[in-house]
C-alpha cells in the first residue's frame, strides 16, 4: 500500500515551483575574522597547506592531468574522488583567506578538466568509468563559478550532464551527479536536465535490477520509504539525502520535500549520537554511544544540511549543521590541524595505531590521530569542513540578506553595503551586526533564532525589537538601514543535561556539547603498519603520526541528579561538574590491545567526589562525553 501511495503522489507532480531558495554567496565577499579566521589560518599552516603530509594521492597534480597510480592500492576512481574533496576545500579556503596560491593550485585542475572533455562531452578521466569522482569535483567548480561566473564553465557542465544516460545515472553512486545537474539546470534554464533528474530518481529501482544488492544502488524511493530501519553506508546516505530536497526545489513536487524531511529525521532517530552526527563505521550502527562515525560523514552531512537550510529556510537545519561542525567535525581533527581520525567517537580514552574498537578494521589505525590513513577519503574531506561552514554563514535572499550561521566575519553585500558580524559565537551568547554603507538602503535582514534558544532578545541602535520568529525560526528586520546601524541579538545559552541511548548522560550549552578532556600523553608512532600501503607523511617530525594515551584518570561517573555549573574562564566557557571515581577499565582486543570500553552497568562510587571542568567537545582528543550514572541502592 505504501508503494502505491508513493507512486501516485509522484505521478501527480505539481507544476507549482517552490519559493526561491536562499543562495550561496561569492566567497570573495566573505571575510572571516576572530576565532574563525584563526581556525582557517591554522588549517592552512596544517594539513591543507601541506599536502605532502597527507601523502598519496594529495602529492599528485590534483586533476591537472591524469593522476598517476601508486602501487596496487585502491581502485582507479579513488584517487580522483579523494583529490576532488581536497580541491574543494583548497579553493574555498583560498577565497576565504585571500590566498592566491591555493586558488591557483585548485584552478589548474579545474581548467584542465574543462579543457579536456572526453569525446562524448563528459568530464573526468578516461580511466574512470563512473561519474562519482566528477560529482565530487563539481563542488570545487561550483565554488569557482560563484567567485567568477563563467559561461564556458556552464556550457561544459551542461554538455557533461546532457551526455549522461539514464542507465549511467542510476548506476551506484553516479546518481549523486543529480546535484550538479540540477545546479547547472537552474543557471542555464535547461528544463530537460530537470526532467532527466526527476525521471532517474523516480524510476531508479527499475534500472538497477540485480545490482540492487550493492549498497549504493539499493537507495531508492521505495527503500527510503520502507519501514525497515536504515542499514546503509554513511557517506552514501549523506550524499543521497540532498537529492529529494533539490528535486523539490526544481520541480515543486511536495512529495520530494516529504521524502527528504522524513528520511533525514529517520536517519538521526535510528542512529543519532550526542555530538550531532550519526553512527557510521562505514555502515550505520544504531544509537549505541560506543559506535563511531567517519570524519567524511561530518563534512558530507553538514554540506547536505546546507541545501535543506537554503531550500526549506528552517532554522533547525542550521542548528543541526552547526552542531555537527562544532562538535563531531572539529572533534575529529587535532587542535593544530596536523592530524585527524578516520573514525571518531563521543567517548574515546585511547587513540593509538591499535585502538580502533569498531567492528570494521578492528584494532587497527583508524581511530589514531594521523596525517595519513589507510583509506584517504577522510584526509581529503576534512579540508572542506570549516570553509563550508563559513560559506553558508551569509546567504542571499530575494529581498536581502540571511544571517544563517553565526561567526565573526564581514560580508560585502554590494559595492555600497557591508555587514560586520562581531561575535565569539558559539563561545558567547551575543551576536552584534554593524552596518557599513555609503548611503541608507532598504533591505530585509533575516536572523536565525536557534531552536535550542529560549528568551532571545533583539535591539536595533539600542532600542528593543520584538523577537517574533516566523514558522522557520527566523526574525526579519525589513527597514532602511543606515551607516553605523547596530543590531544586537542575544541568544541565552542554558546548560542542558541529556540522557544517552542505553544509559549515561551528557551535557550541552547552546550548540556546543561539552566533554571532559582527559589528560593526554602524546607519543610519535613510527611503526610502519602493513595496512597503510607505504603511505606516510614526507616529514614525520613536522607532521607525526600519534599515539595518544591517558595521562590521568578517566573512570568517572555522576550522580543521578548531577547538574553542571556554567563558568566563563580565560580559556572560554566551561562547565563544572561533580564526578565520582568508579571501577571502569579498558576493554581489550584479541592480542591485548587497549580499547575504549562501553559504559559500565550499575556502577558504584569508589571514593569521594571531586569537581572537574568540561570543555567544548571540538577542543578535545581523548574525551569522556557520556558519563555513567551511579547506581542507586
Amino acid at each position: 500500500m505504501r508503494k502505491i501511495v508513493v507512486t501516485a503522489i509522484l505521478l501527480a507532480c505539481s507544476a507549482v515551483v517552490s519559493a526561491q531558495q536562499w543562495e550561496d554567496v561569492n566567497l570573495k565577499d566573505v571575510e572571516p575574522q576572530g576565532w574563525l579566521m584563526e581556525y582557517l589560518q591554522t588549517q592552512k599552516a596544517g594539513l591543507t597547506g601541506h599536502p605532502e603530509a597527507l601523502s598519496y594521492p594529495y602529492t599528485t597534480n590534483l586533476w591537472d592531468g591524469e593522476i598517476p597510480r601508486m602501487g596496487k592500492h585502491g581502485r582507479d576512481w579513488w584517487r580522483y574522488e579523494q583529490t576532488a574533496y581536497y580541491t574543494d576545500g583548497l579553493i574555498r579556503l583560498g577565497y576565504l583567506i585571500d590566498d592566491d596560491a591555493m586558488i591557483e593550485k585548485a584552478m589548474a585542475g579545474i581548467r584542465y578538466t574543462l579543457a579536456n572533455p572526453l569525446p562524448d562531452g563528459t568530464l573526468g578521466s578516461p580511466k574512470v568509468d563512473i561519474s562519482w569522482p566528477t560529482a565530487v569535483f563539481f563542488r570545487a567548480m561550483q565554488a569557482a563559478y560563484n567567485a567568477n561566473p563563467s559561461k564556458e564553465m556552464l556550457q561544459a557542465l551542461e554538455r557533461n550532464y546532457k551526455a549522461y544516460t539514464v542507465e549511467h545515472l542510476t548506476y551506484r553512486r553516479n546518481i549523486i551527479s543529480i546535484e550538479g545537474l540540477l545546479w547547472t539546470a537552474a543557471r542555464t534554464g535547461n528544463k530537460e536536465l530537470i526532467e532527466k533528474a526527476d525521471f532517474v530518481f523516480r524510476n531508479r529501482k527499475d534500472y538497477v535490477g540485480g545490482d540492487q544488492k550493492h549498497r549504493d544502488s539499493r537507495v531508492t524511493i521505495e527503500w527510503l520509504s520502507a519501514e525497515k530501519p536504515y542499514e546503509m553506508h554513511g557517506v552514501t546516505m549523506c550524499e543521497f539525502l540532498k537529492l529529494p530536497i533539490m528535486l523539490y526545489e526544481a520541480t515543486g513536487n511536495p512529495y520530494y520535500k516529504h521524502l527528504g524531511v522524513t528520511s533525514l529525521e529517520r536517519l538521526f532517530h535510528e542512529n543519532g549520537l550526542p555530538d550531532g552526527l550519526f553512527t557510521s563505521s562505514e555502515w550505520t550502527r544504531g544509537r549505541g554511544i560506543m559506535h563511531s562515525h567517519e570524519t567524511c560523514d561530518a563534512v558530507d552531512m553538514s554540506w547536505t544540511l546546507g541545501y535543506y537550510l537554503e531550500i526549506l529556510k528552517e532554522a533547525k537545519y542550521a542548528d543541526m549543521l552547526e552542531k555537527i561542525v562544532f562538535n563531531a567535525g572539529m572533534g575529529s581533527v587535532a587542535n593544530d590541524f596536523k592530524s585527524l581520525q578516520y573514525y571518531s567517537s563521543v567517548n574515546q580514552f585511547i587513540c593509538t595505531g591499535t585502538s580502533n574498537h569498531n567492528k570494521d578494521n578492528y584494532c587497527s589505525t583508524w581511530m589514531a590521530y594521523r596525517p595519513t590513513h589507510q583509506t584517504e577519503c577522510c584526509a581529503g574531506q576534512i579540508h572542506r569542513l570549516m570553509p563550508n561552514y563559513a560559506a553558508r554563514m551569509w546567504l542571499r535572499s530575494k529581498d536581502g540578506v540571511v544571517a544563517a550561521l553565526y561567526g565573526p566575519s564581514k560580508f560585502k553585500y554590494d559595492e555600497d553595503l557591508t555587514l560586520v558580524q562581531e561575535t565569539s559565537y558559539p563561545y558567547n551568547e551575543r551576536v552584534t551586526i554593524r552596518v557599513e554603507t555609503k548611503k541608507a538602503k532598504k533591505f530585509a535582514l533575516h536572523l536565525r533564532i536557534p531552536t535550542w534558544c529560549e528568551g532571545a532578545t533583539l535591539s536595533v541602535n539600542g532600542k528593543s525589537v520584538e523577537v517574533k520568529a516566523n514558522e522557520g525560526g527566523f526574525v526579519t528586520l525589513n527597514r532602511k538601514f543606515a551607516d553605523g546601524d547596530c543590531i544586537v541579538l542575544d541568544l541565552p545559552m542554558k546548560s542542558v543535561r541529556k540522557t544517552a541511548h542505553g544509559g549515561g548522560v551528557w551535557f550541552e550549552r547552546g550548540p556546543l556539547v561539552y566533554a571532559y578532556a582527559i589528560p593526554e600523553k602524546w607519543e610519535k608512532d613510527t611503526i610502519r603498519y602493513a595496512n597503510m600501503n607505504c603511505k606516510y607523511p614526507a616529514d614525520d617530525n613536522a607532521f607525526p603520526c600519534w599515539g595518544i594515551t591517558p595521562a590521568g584518570d578517566w573512570n568517572y561517573a555522576v550522580a543521578a541528579d548531577a547538574e553542571p555549573k556554567a563558568v566563563m574562564t580565560k580559556q572560554g566557557p566551561r562547565l563544572r561538574l561533580k564526578v565520582y571515581p568508579i571501577d571502569w577499565e579498558f576493554a581489550k582486543g584479541p592480542k591485548g590491545e587497549l580499547l575504549t570500553p562501553d559504559l559500565p552497568v550499575a556502577p558504584s562510587a569508589m571514593g569521594k567526589g571531586k569537581t572537574i571542568e568540561l570543555v567544548p567537545y571540538g577542543q578535545t582528543q581523548l574525551r569522556l562525553t557520556v558519563f555513567p550514572v551511579l547506581y542507586k541502592k
